[in-house]
C-alpha cells in the first residue's frame, strides 16, 4: 500500500506544471523549452491558445484548429507582446473577474492578469493571421 501511495505522489508531481510568479526570468524558462502554450482566457471562459512545437505554431479557438510554420518576425512580435503584458501584470486583479492569460509548459506555468482590455489578444490574432477569414 504504501509504494502506491508513493507512486501516485511521483505521478502527481510529474503531471502537474509548477506555477511561477510572472517575472520575465519565469517566462524566459518556459520559453526555453521551445515547447510551449500561450492562452487566453477571457472572463466569459472561451479560451484561445497559441502552441509552439519544433518552429510550428498551433492556433485553437472555437474555429477549426490552424498549423503552420512559425516566421523569426512572428517569434519577435509574440515576445514583444509578452513581454508588455508582462509589464501591465496586476496583483489586484482577480482571475474570475478580468481576462488572463497563460504560458505554459509541462514543467511550469505563469498566469498573467494585465490590466489590459482583450481586443489586444485578437490584434495579435490578426496581425499573425490566425483568424479564420484571413486564411481563406
Amino acid at each position: 500500500m504504501q509504494k502506491i501511495i508513493v507512486f501516485l505522489s511521483i505521478i502527481c508531481c510529474i503531471g502537474c506544471a509548477r506555477s511561477l510568479e510572472p517575472t520575465p526570468e519565469n517566462i524566459n524558462k518556459i520559453f526555453s523549452s521551445k515547447d510551449f502554450t500561450f492562452e487566453f482566457n477571457t472572463v466569459d471562459g472561451i479560451c484561445k491558445s497559441i502552441s509552439f512545437r519544433n518552429d510550428y505554431l498551433v492556433y485553437k479557438s472555437d474555429a477549426p484548429t490552424l498549423r503552420r510554420e512559425i516566421l523569426y518576425d512572428e517569434v519577435i512580435l509574440i515576445n514583444d507582446y509578452i513581454q508588455k503584458i508582462v509589464n501591465l501584470h496586476s496583483d489586484t486583479l482577480d482571475r474570475d473577474t478580468s481576462s488572463y492569460y497563460v504560458i505554459k509548459n509541462t514543467a511550469y506555468k505563469v498566469i498573467i492578469v494585465p490590466n489590459q482590455e482583450d481586443y489586444y489578444f485578437e490584434a495579435l490574432v490578426k496581425t499573425l493571421k490566425l483568424h479564420p477569414t484571413q486564411n481563406k
